[in-house]
């Protein structure tokens, strides 16, 4: 398919038609077992979202057509959010919610989520934001990957309170001057947690892994493309260690 010169801009009640047709189509094309990576939503649903509000919505556009398509909210203190157990120490001023992002797999390695994730960073500056954060299922690696390399570090693993899915919590501490990925970790507490060639059949592994690195003070912060592991430092203020025996400066996990 030829692409067209991708734009993005905000989305309101006119673009509803196009959202619902977007959503139908990725779903229409997923596997039984991944549909449940998407929150089927409601005309009424999109449109809390697309009349403004503390809920908003962002689009990618080829030419006339929507190809992808996120919700993000911007709570207010008082007001009830989404993932309410994810840094409920955290004033709902103070984040910025990416609730819902999804794709056109015509248009998947186009670095569109990445895109549309800085497109909504920047405004929630401009509002005053100083946390990013994102819940998504673990076995869709394709989605937390692409939000490492946005600059999101997983700090929660769990089960979703709601319907009990693994799920990965992620989040990144915005500001206007990129951060040196590094700062807040202690050097040489690096560990490496080899992915493998197939994660889809490795995920139910992975998953107790990183909960039990979680637990143990790491945070997953980068991805190493050249050895297929995802990259975990240890905070400055956990004092926990890993059940490694004498622990070098770095290991690996492999499966």
């Amino acid at each position: 398919m030829e692409k067209k010169h991708l734009i993005v801009k905000k989305l309101t009640k006119e673009n509803l038609k196009d959202v619902i047709a977007l959503q139908q189509k990725i779903i229409a094309g997923l596997h039984p077992d991944e549909q449940h990576f998407i929150l089927h939503r409601t005309e009424a649903d999109y449109l809390k979202s697309l009349t403004g509000g503390s809920s908003n919505m962002m689009g990618v556009f080829d030419g006339d057509l929507l190809v992808a398509q996120t919700v993000f909210a911007m709570p207010l203190n008082g007001e009830k959010r989404d993932m309410p157990e994810f840094k409920s120490d955290t004033e709902n001023k103070d984040l910025v919610l990416y609730e819902a992002i999804l794709v056109d797999p015509a248009y998947r390695g186009s670095s569109l989520m990445t895109r549309m994730l800085g497109y909504i960073e920047q405004h929630a500056l401009d509002n005053g934001r100083k946390y990013s954060i994102i819940q998504i299922a673990a076995d869709n690696p394709a989605s937390w990957i692409s939000a490492l390399h946005h600059g999101m570090k997983i700090t929660k693993v769990d089960l979703d309170p709601y319907d009990r899915a693994k799920v990965l919590y992620l989040e990144k501490k915005i500001n206007h001057q990129p951060q040196p990925v590094e700062r807040n970790y202690i050097a040489g507490k690096t560990y490496s947690l080899y992915l493998g060639e197939n994660i889809h059949q490795k995920i139910p592994a992975l998953f107790n892994k990183m909960q039990y690195l979680i637990a143990s003070g790491y945070h997953g912060v980068s991805l190493d493309k050249k050895t297929q592991s995802l990259i975990w430092q240890k905070q400055e203020n956990q004092a926990k260690t890993l059940f490694l025996g004498v622990a070098p400066k770095q290991s690996t996990y492999s499966l």
